[in-house]
């Protein structure tokens, strides 16, 4: 599958840092993601910093939100998997919902996670590429646009019971529930 990891943003929450570099325990967040991926995905990371040894673009101009990240994240790849994941490097263990995801999307467009606060997780999704090649059509504009705009644009969406691995985390104090955070030097 294609595995697109949003990465960009400002870190306003985290004094501006750029998160995938963020530390816990001596590790970083994407490495943390990383390595729990299946190395034989095609995985782009989308983010304004290069990042070495990992694939990364940028959508142009930077900082455009999630579905311009999306949409430069979908550019790298061709259509020719069946699905496309979309992860959030600020939820470093989400991988683990992928497993779950790939059981339950069935026909669906899309298997989105539903986390266990309630929230729908846009950002922790699997989809059929066409069907997310037809949302990010559908959209026009992607700039400063809400992940969950593109889940408005299919009518077949599975929710799946996160397991707690889709949290997200905000805050460096959020962050330390995991471990010792390390920040990197604000940008």
């Amino acid at each position: 599958m294609n595995i697109i990891i949003l990465a960009g943003g400002e870190g306003k929450r985290m004094g501006g840092v750029n998160k995938a570099a963020v530390e816990v325990d001596g590790r970083s967040l994407l490495n943390i993601l990383l390595s729990r991926l299946d190395p034989k995905d095609q995985i782009v990371v989308v983010s304004p910093a290069k990042i070495p040894g990992v694939r990364t673009v940028c959508e142009d101009p930077p900082l455009g939100g999630p579905v311009a990240g999306i949409a430069a994240g979908f550019d790298a790849f061709g259509t020719s998997d069946e699905f496309t994941a979309v992860l959030a490097v600020d939820a470093p263990y989400s991988a683990e919902m992928l497993p779950a995801l790939s059981l339950d999307i069935g026909e669906a467009d899309v298997a989105v996670t539903l986390s266990q606060d309630g929230w729908v997780q846009p950002l922790c999704a699997l989809w059929r590429t066409q069907s997310l090649k037809l949302a990010l059509d559908s959209m026009g504009e992607t700039r400063n646009r809400p992940a969950k705009a593109l889940l408005k644009q299919v009518t077949h969406i599975i929710e799946v019971k996160g397991n707690g691995s889709e949290k997200d985390y905000d805050t460096v104090a959020e962050l330390q529930s995991l471990g010792e955070v390390s920040l990197p030097d604000a940008d």
